[in-house]
């Protein structure tokens, strides 16, 4: 018996089902992660009290979009594994 959550999806259908899921989730997942790191770096960029403090913040607010599209694309690469193996299957 396969463990809850490790099913090989049955149906194209169902494959597709979860492809579009993941997409949606890693789409929320993103805009949130965006939405926070806008919101920190806003707030870094009031405080800043001079030109390398905002220069930081303006690089620590570039990483932190990098990782959330990494997060984002680690999500949908775990799909898209999961819907071509329906298809080697």
């Amino acid at each position: 018996m396969e463990e809850a959550g490790t099913q090989k999806p049955q149906t194209h259908e169902e494959a597709r089902k979860l492809l579009d899921e993941a997409w949606d989730r890693s789409a929320k997942v993103y805009k949130e992660a965006k939405e926070q790191a806008d919101t920190v770096y806003e707030a870094a960029k009031k405080i800043a009290v001079d030109k390398d403090a905002r220069k930081r913040a303006d690089e620590a607010h570039e990483e932190a979009l990098k990782e959330a599209k990494r997060l984002r694309d680690a999500i949908t690469n775990v799909a898209q594994a999961v819907f071509s193996e329906f298809w080697r299957g």
